[in-house]
């Protein structure tokens, strides 16, 4: 489709723009005076947004025919308030333009199984002869096994890589930067680093719930456990019938549980060896250069953000382009 809509990425301060999108997520929240208000979660194809819908429940938002992956007309104010950058959606009609869901959906700019054959790739290279089983196998053999799941489903509700196909494009990043780092920092085990790159985020595909137009949800195994726990459980299960290398299994599950750093981001443990601490800050470099990614697309050259992503130290600035 020839896109002839403002994109919200090109959309002025305090303009308004009426424009089809796709409703990605419906929740609900409270103003300071306890009144309930809808806070949707809105797709053009290539940015989503959180837009604020006042004088509305989530309830009776749905009771007027509205549903996550359906296309709707919104008309939406951008504005700004002490110095952050709100959505407002002060109109919605149930009329779709004659737009397709799929023309508004965001997806990853790599294919998906040119994604998914990288990934692969980079594990098979990993494997040597030995007393044991390649950790590898295990890590392929995992991923083959939920291979559809993990092609499709995506990283997060919210945060970063939040689309579908979002959890591969992640997976396949850090492993593209787990194997240059490897080249660096020699004292790394290259095997255990990208089979623990690769098998980092595997609980995702049960915490959450991905939609075929992208939106997730957590699962009630997303909300009792979370992704860290089955992932771990999942390494455990797998290799107890296998011959694998004990010492590295341990030092895979650790790594799982780890990856997040500290406890207040969700760390059942903090990192306790290189390849450990190599993955939690490849995953924090990825998600970072993400929310770079997403948060300068909708800023012109030259000029400032007028907000900044969550877990980010500042506003981020959109060089001008000096080819």
């Amino acid at each position: 489709m020839e896109d002839t809509y403002t994109k919200f990425s090109k959309q002025e301060m305090k303009s308004e723009i009426i424009r089809p999108v796709l409703i990605t997520s419906i929740s609900e929240a409270k103003t300071k005076h306890d009144d309930p208000y809808v806070i949707l979660g809105i797709s053009d194809g290539e940015s989503e947004i959180q837009a604020k819908k006042f004088n509305d429940s989530a309830e009776g938002f749905r009771k007027s025919g509205y549903r996550v992956d359906m296309v709707v007309k919104v008309k939406v104010a951008k504005e700004t308030f002490n110095g952050s950058v709100s959505y407002k959606v002060t109109d919605v009609w149930n009329d779709n333009c004659g737009v397709a869901a799929e023309d508004l959906v965001k997806k990853p700019p790599v294919d998906i199984d040119e994604m998914y054959s990288k990934v692969c790739e980079l594990l098979e290279s990993t494997k040597t002869e030995g007393e044991f089983t390649p950790l590898a196998c295990l890590a392929l053999e995992i991923i083959g096994d939920n291979e559809a799941r993990f092609k499709t489903s995506s990283a997060s509700v919210f945060m970063h890589h939040n689309m579908r196909g979002g959890l591969l494009y992640h997976t396949y990043r850090m492993m593209l930067a787990a194997d240059a780092l490897c080249a660096v920092y020699t004292c790394l085990d290259r095997e255990l680093l990208l089979c623990g790159t690769a098998l980092h985020d595997i609980g995702k595909i049960w915490e959450y719930k991905t939609s075929p137009l992208g939106s997730a949800e957590y699962t009630k195994h997303g909300v009792l456990f979370g992704h860290l726990y089955m992932g771990a459980s999942l390494i455990k299960e797998r290799s107890q019938n296998g011959d694998y290398n004990k010492e590295k299994i341990m030092m895979l599950t650790h790594m799982i549980l780890s990856h997040h750093g500290l406890a207040e981001w969700g760390a059942v443990k903090g990192p306790a060896f290189a390849e450990a601490y190599a993955l939690h800050y490849i995953d924090n470099i990825d998600a970072k250069i993400y929310a770079c990614e997403d948060l300068t697309a909708s800023v012109q050259e030259g000029n400032i953000s007028e907000s900044k992503s969550h877990g980010m130290y500042n506003n981020l600035y959109r060089p001008t382009d000096t080819e």
